[in-house]
This record gives structure tokens, sequence and C-alpha cells, in this order.
């Protein structure tokens, strides 16, 4: 064998490597993106990069068959090229051209870790813990971990709620993603994810019917998840809207069901930092389950790439707004502010930046919520009133006091009713 022979089989060696190890890189790449353009541009490269393999090792196919015809193969080869740079061409276009609205609504799948994803339907049985029997699986699922992604049910500031699937347990979970790198400066990514799992561990051993049992802590390439347990149900910023209000009387059962949740919590050292609507779920049975324990404490303080500390200010208590110490009664003040949008569908602080926001919060009364809700008797707008005292002495110091007088408010109601009804 002379050199140049020997030259030809190790460069042959050599793309067949490359093409092996881009295999197992589209692999890889076709799990973590199903659907939109970001695998239809991962498939249409593959394409081209299969076309392009065949053409390079068409001789090894044609020898047999046509040993003199070296002139047909070089054509073949030809060929082939310019099949591969039209698909790449004319399938690359509609990257670059917009296509038209539908008339209708459109769903349309993309990325795991950017928007939502396309897949079967998952039908849970009576029995939260039961398997979980999937119909019309066509297609392997993009997973996180060792979970298998179904759809996108949320999006919140720190990343995107899944709901996923547990196969070892044969149970739905959700799954809440956070990818640290992006959110925040290199040197604090590190410490602040290391702080997410250490809290997130703690935060596991809570055990309270009306908070979100974390099953799982994990990370996949560089994105970190939760792994929680899936309510049937919805967060209450759809009834913070003027129009859509429930009854005070649910209203009273609503909080006091939070406040059980954070007395548990605070019992146990731990104190929420972002009690808001959307972190407040109401199941379809009535149960209130508090999401989103650890999170906020595990950032506190952290600024993101632009500067921003995350958090929702609308929220915040005025120990939060100062940079104090925070315990329990910060917690209790952002409730009461749920209260009262609750109650009215209007927040008691706003404005058009923080520090406006953080003004009123620390210094301005709210409008008396019976301004927009008549309805709301005294004994409810003095429980509404001492959660949002802005001196820490004023205001309840546990939840327990408040969900106590909640419950005493709600059963006087019913009296009254039932006495009514008779």
């Amino acid at each position: 064998m002379n050199n140049s022979m020997m030259d030809y089989l190790i460069a042959q060696l050599l793309i067949l490597v490359f093409y092996i190890i881009t295999l197992a890189v589209y692999n890889r790449a076709r799990k973590e993106y199903v659907g939109g353009k970001i695998a239809a541009a991962i498939n249409l490269i593959m394409i081209f990069l299969a076309i392009l393999l065949l053409s390079d090792f068409v001789d090894y196919f044609f020898i047999l068959i046509l040993p003199r015809g070296q002139d047909t193969i070089l054509i073949l080869k030809i060929i082939l090229r310019l099949i591969a740079a039209c698909v790449l061409f004319f399938g690359g276009l509609r990257f670059f051209v917009s296509k038209p609205a539908a008339a209708g609504p459109v769903h349309q799948p993309a990325s795991l870790k950017e928007v939502e994803v396309e897949s079967e339907r998952a039908v849970p049985e009576q029995n939260g813990d039961s398997p979980v029997e999937l119909e019309d699986v066509s297609r392997i699922m993009p997973t996180l971990g060792r979970y298998e992604i179904i759809e996108q049910i949320g999006r919140g500031a720190m990343g995107i709620v899944y709901k996923g699937r547990d196969p070892k347990l044969h149970r739905l979970t959700a799954i809440k993603t956070i990818r640290f790198i992006d959110e925040f400066d290199e040197d604090q990514a590190e410490k602040v994810k290391e702080q997410f799992y250490r809290e997130a561990e703690v935060v596991a051993k809570l055990s309270h019917s009306n908070i979100v049992t974390i099953y799982d802590v994990g990370e996949d390439l560089d994105l970190s998840y939760l792994a929680m347990e899936y309510l049937d149900g919805e967060g209450l910023d759809k009834y913070t809207k003027a129009g859509n209000l429930l009854p005070i009387r649910k209203c009273l059962d609503i909080i006091s069901q939070v406040c059980d949740a954070l007395e548990y919590a605070h019992k146990h050292d731990i104190v929420h930092r972002d009690i808001k609507p959307a972190n407040i779920m109401l199941l379809k049975d009535g149960l209130i389950k508090v999401t989103d324990f650890g999170i906020a404490r595990a950032v506190a303080g952290s600024k993101t790439r632009t500067g921003i500390i995350k958090g929702t200010p609308y929220y915040m208590s005025p120990e939060q707004t100062k940079g104090t110490k925070i315990a329990g009664p910060s917690d209790i003040f952002s409730l009461g502010v749920v209260f009262y949008q609750l109650l009215t569908g209007r927040l008691p602080f706003a404005g058009e930046s923080l520090a406006t926001i953080t003004y009123q919060i620390t210094t301005v009364d709210p409008e008396p919520p019976t301004k927009y809700n008549p309805k709301i008797n005294k004994a409810t707008l003095a429980i509404l009133n001492q959660a949002l005292e802005k001196s820490l002495e004023k205001r309840y110091q546990t939840a327990k006091q408040m969900g106590d007088h909640l419950r005493l408010v709600g059963q006087k109601l019913d009296d009254v009713r039932a006495r009514a009804s008779r």
C-alpha cells in the first residue's frame, strides 16, 4: 500500500469520525429541542450532512458495480453535493421568510428551554399517585433530568414551569426551571445556585397540606430545576381583577389557609419572601397550596445582569424595601396586599417606577378598600388593616393570629346566613 492510499484512508477515517460525533450531538439536541425553528434548523443541517456523507463514501457503494467507472462516480458525487447545497439553501429560506398569521389561534411548539412544547395528552387518574396513562405516544418526548416534558403550563420571573412525568414513579409533576447563568453575573451565578440547592433541600422537608410538595431538585446541562407536586388548579391572579372577584366569604377561607401554610413554615424558620397571587394555587376541591418557598430567599439581594433585583415590588413589605432583616411578619404584610387585591381587584400600592412603589409601601396608606367594594364588613376590614400595618409592632406577629381572626369572622358570617335562611 503506497503513501497516497494510506493518506486517503486516514482522511476517510477522520471524516467518518466527524460524522459520528455530529450524530451524537444531533441526538442530544433532538431531545432538548422539539418543534419550532431551532429543531427545524437542526434537522435541516443533519439532512445536509447526511447527503454529504453519502457523497463522501459513494466510492464504496459503487466500486463493485462500476469498478472502472471513475467518471460516473465523480459525476454522482457532484450531483449529491449539489442536492445537499439545494436542500440547505431552499430549506433555509423558511427562516428568512415571515409566514402570514393564521386566522385563528396558533399553538406553535418550540424549544424545551424557550417556549411551549407540544406533546401527547397525559390523563391522571382520580388518585394523584396512581399511574399516568399517555395516549397517542408517537414520538420521543423531550426530557429534563429523568423527567419527560409534556407541556408548558406557566412562566415566571425566573424561568418556565412545565407539566412533566416521572417515568420511574409514574406520576405527574410540575417542573420549574431556572437558568442562573442567564439571570445573574457570572461571579454571582454559582453562589446563587448553591444557595438555591440548599434552600430547596430545606423546603423539601416541609410537609403541610397547604404547601406544595417538592420531590426533587437537579441540574441538566446549565438548567436547574425543581420537580414538584402537580396541582390541578389555578393561580389566584385570575381572581384579582375587577369583575372577576370571589365572594368575601371565599376570600376569608383562602387567606386563612395561606396563614396555615405560613405559620407552619415560619415555625421551621422559613420565610417565603415572595407571597403573591401567582404563588398561591386554588385547587378544584377548594384546597389552597402555596408554592415557591425558598426560591425568593435563594436570590435575595442578588442583582441580575441588568442590575434589577428579582422579586415582585407590589407585594414587598416595608422591611424588604429597606433591606432590613426579614421575618414572618414580612410575609403577613405581603399576604395583606394579596387580601386587599382579592377583595377590591386593585393593588393597594401601585406606581410606574420602583421608587414610587417603594415610597407608597413605606409611607402612604392605601385607599380604603370599601371605596371599591362596599360589601366588606368592619371585622374583615380590621384584619386587613392590621396585616398592612407599616409598623412591625402593630402588625400581626404570627400568621396563626391572623388565621384565627379570619376563621372567626367567617364563622360569624356563616351563622348570620344560617339564621337568615331559617
